[in-house]
This record gives structure tokens, sequence and C-alpha cells, in this order.
């Protein structure tokens, strides 16, 4: 018995609404040789498709999700901040401190939180602290910055800034965190330019004339403005906490109307090149002395 004839009985023995339904099954019709299988084709062709879907993700890289129960998030991460739950709190990391803080806003939106966060350049010892933080009527808990982790400098192998809200809290959040300032950024928050990491580091302002500090100014290349200080009429009072402590203002004032011979009450940080020193013509008399350095 040849092949066709062997079809034939097979068909006649299998219901089917369509008699060639065997045959085309398997690639053959009667008086055509039967066709060689190659499903090493597909396998090929399947793998390299899979390959190519694998690249085109790893080329679109965009923000990622996570979601608990119920299907809140638990994180958010994207090239500008991850936020995620630890110990009670939401932590946000800081990964690029230059990005639009609309980009902030919406990693936080993705978790629950109406947090309005903004960076904003600090001298180099305010670096992670808080500069503003306004919560709603009711807050519950306390809002955290900080550099993570503690003592880390930014710029280095993993090291961020970092900004903690109560998990559960509910109210709108308004803060502003310092990050390291771009050259020539005003400094929003400035601390005492004799403190560590800031432009005049262990120079001592107690006593000193202009003319002696600017020599100290000089030797860092940095640049100076002058503010006047006054005492008011009522040099002293206290705090509500018990504290005591003194009423002074500052005025700008010309460097050339500035004597050699006057005395710095203060310097402070303006810019990473600039210092501004607080100075007076002569020793400022005080109930309460406040520190110069």
């Amino acid at each position: 018995m040849n092949e066709t004839e062997l079809l034939e009985k097979m068909r006649s023995q299998i219901a089917l609404r369509d008699p060639d339904e065997l045959a085309l099954a398997i690639g053959w019709r009667p008086g055509e040789p039967a066709k060689t299988r190659r499903p090493h084709r597909w396998r090929r062709l399947v793998t390299g498709a899979v390959v190519t879907a694998g690249l085109a993700a790893a080329a679109v890289v965009g923000p990622s999700v996570v979601a608990g129960i119920g299907g809140s998030a638990t994180s958010y991460a994207s090239s500008a901040i991850d936020v995620r739950q630890e110990n009670g709190k939401w932590v946000a990391r800081i990964k690029d401190p230059l990005a639009e803080h609309a980009e902030y806003a919406k990693a936080f939106r993705a978790v629950g939180l109406n947090v309005d966060l903004q960076l904003v350049p600090v001298s180099p010892s305010f670096v992670g602290d808080l500069v503003r933080a306004r919560p709603g009527p009711t807050p519950e808990g306390t809002f955290e910055g900080g550099l993570e982790p503690s003592g880390c400098r930014i710029g280095e192998a993993g090291c961020h800034l970092a900004f903690r809200v109560p998990v559960g809290f509910e109210g709108d959040v308004r803060a502003q965190l310092g990050r390291p300032a771009e050259s020539g950024e005003v400094y929003q928050a400035a601390a005492k330019a004799t403190m560590p990491g800031e432009a005049l580091e262990g120079v001592r302002l107690e006593d000193r004339t202009v003319g002696e500090v600017l020599d100290e100014v000089r030797k860092r290349d940095l640049q100076v403005v002058y503010e006047l200080v006054r005492t008011t009429p009522r040099s002293s009072t206290f705090f509500a906490d018990g504290r005591k402590g003194a009423f002074v203002r500052y005025e700008p004032i010309a460097a050339d109307a500035v004597g050699s011979d006057w005395l710095v009450w203060r310097a402070v940080s303006q810019s990473d090149r600039v210092v501004k020193l607080i100075v007076t013509p002569q020793p400022l008399k005080l109930d309460v002395p406040l520190p110069l350095s």
C-alpha cells in the first residue's frame, strides 16, 4: 500500500468536518511530497523577538512604582528621587539635587503624600538641613532633613540628601532642603564663615580689625562685602523661654566707607567666593554679648 492509499484509508476512519483536515494539519496534500518540519527556525525567530523587546525596554527607563496590598504604592523611584517606607517614615532620597521640584512632587503624589519639596542653595555647613518646613494645621510627628549616611559629602558614592515624613500623615507639607550651591550662587541660608567647611574656617575674629581679617580673606582669594552693625535703644531683652538676648540691626555699607581699623563683629558666608564682614567703628556695648565667630 502506497502513501496515497494509506492516507485515504485513514481519512475514511476519522470523523472530520473536512476530510482533508488531517492532511492540512500535517502540511501535505495528495499528489504532493510531505513537507519537512523546521522547528528550529521558529525557535530562533521567537528568541530574536524577545531579545529585541528586551533591548527596547532597556533603552527607555522611566519611573518605577511598587504597589502594596490594596493597590496603594509603597515606593517610587526615578532618576531624580527615591521614596520608600522605612521604620514608620516615608524616606525620600534625592538623587539629583538640581532636578525641577515638580519631579519631587510627582514622586510624593505617587505614594499618596502632598509634599512640595524644594532644594535651595546653602552654605556648606547647612547642606542637608531643613531651611523651612511648613506642615498643615494638624501634623502628626516631625519632618526631618539630613544626609545619608550622616556626615557624608554630596558627590561621594552613596551619599544622598534625605527628607522624612511620618507614615500616615495626610496634610500638606511645604519644605526647603539645603543643597550644595553651584559656583556663584548666593546662599539662601548662610552660616558663620568661620564654621567647619566654610570659607574662613578656623579664623579668629574676636578683637580683630577689618585690616587683619582682610589679610585672611585675601589669602583665600575671596571677595568681601560689608554690613554695619548697630545696637537698638533697648540693647537686651528676655525671650519667652527665659533666655536672654540682644537687639541689633544690620545695614549695608560701601567698602570705601569702612575703615581698616574698624572691628569685625561677625563674618557670614554669602557664596562660595564671597564673605560678608559685619563691622563696627567702635566696640559695641551690650548687656548681653553675642558670639563673634
